[in-house]
Formats: C-alpha cells, structure tokens, sequence
C-alpha cells in the first residue's frame, strides 16, 4: 500500500472519528400540549423572543420629566438584560444616532430556565434537563383586570434531571419563549404555556 493510500485511510478515519460525537449528541423532544396534541421534534431549541426599546419616547423624555419610556441601556425583561443580549444590540444607537428604530425586536436562544421554589431560584441549564411537567392552576384574587383575570394561570413544574435528580418548582415562567423543533412536514413553534409534557432523549 503507498504512502497516498494510507493518508487516505487515515483522513477517512478522522473524519468517521468527529462524526460519531455528533451523531451522539442528536437531540429530539417529545411534546404533549394541553389539548392533548403531541409531536416529535428534532433539532429542538428555546427561542426567547424580545421587543427593546432603543430610545426614549414622549415628550417628557427627553426634559426627564419621567413620561417616557424605558431607554435602550436601562432595559431589563423577564430577566433578560443588556448583558445576556447580543452585543452587537447594544450599539444600535451610537450607530444610528436619532435615525435609531423606536423599537428593535429579536430573539435568542435560551439555555436555560429558572425554577423557584420557596422563593428560592435555581438556574437549570437545558443541557441536564430530562423532562418537564408543568402544572397549572388558575390564580385566586387576581389583580388584573377583570377581562384576563379569569385567565391568569399560576404554572408550578416537576422537572427531572439526566442524574436521575428531581427538582419540583412551585413556580415557573418562561416569558415570551417557545419551542421551537422541526417535523417531517416542517417546523413547528410551540408557546411553552402550551406545553403539558417535554420529554428530552440524547
């Protein structure tokens, strides 16, 4: 066998090699939503969806008179501050100065989600979740109005790690996130309040 011959076993095998890592971390996640709907999703991915605003608005503002609103470098929602969004958002408005877009909407990747318990939060990276129940129950006294107060849903989950540890949240929420995963006939977006079961298999 020549020298040709034998490096192009060798590169063969190295390829054959970094392919099975990323055979093996294949992910898909079944899904059960409250309807009673259920699917297989490959490629399954939490989408955190977000509307900034990247400058003042309202005739106060600018006097700081306090009738506008949030500005770009103060915004924080559902936990989601300047510093875990993509940098490059940041400079939105010394690029573009008074041509900058009232609003700027996006989305990111979550990777993970936050359960309390007791008052206590813990942060679970997805990578060690292994399936989620969630749990509703419609919130008593509620003080939104009356046209969504009759809507207003409390969500608790028990959540199971790959350790085999389990971890039972009294409270959970996951913002303006969804699922987000791809079927036979295309992808598919789930809203998480939609979602009753997540079972995740690696």
């Amino acid at each position: 066998m020549n020298r040709h011959a034998i490096i192009a076993i060798l590169a063969l095998a190295g390829l054959a090699a970094l392919a099975l890592p990323a055979q093996a971390q294949d992910i898909t996640a079944d899904v059960k939503t409250w309807s009673g709907q259920s699917w297989r999703l490959s490629q399954p991915s939490l989408e955190v969806f977000y509307t900034i605003v990247s400058k003042p608005q309202g005739d106060g503002a600018a006097g700081g008179g306090g009738t506008g609103r949030t500005s770009f470098g103060e915004l924080s929602l559902g936990g989601l501050s300047r510093e875990s969004m993509d940098p490059s958002l940041v400079t939105l408005n010394r690029l573009f100065g008074k041509a900058a877009p009232d609003t700027i909407q996006g989305h990111r990747q979550g990777q993970e989600i936050t359960a309390y318990r007791g008052g206590v939060a813990t942060q679970i990276p997805l990578g060690n979740i292994s399936s989620i129940t969630f749990k509703r129950q419609p919130v008593r006294d509620s003080s939104l109005p009356p046209y969504v107060a009759a809507t207003h849903i409390r969500y608790a989950a028990d959540i199971a790690l790959a350790d085999g540890t389990r971890i039972d949240a009294d409270y959970v929420n996951l913002g303006t996130a969804i699922l987000r995963g791809t079927t036979p006939d295309g992808r598919i977006d789930i809203p998480w309040q939609d979602i009753e079961v997540l079972r995740f298999a690696r």
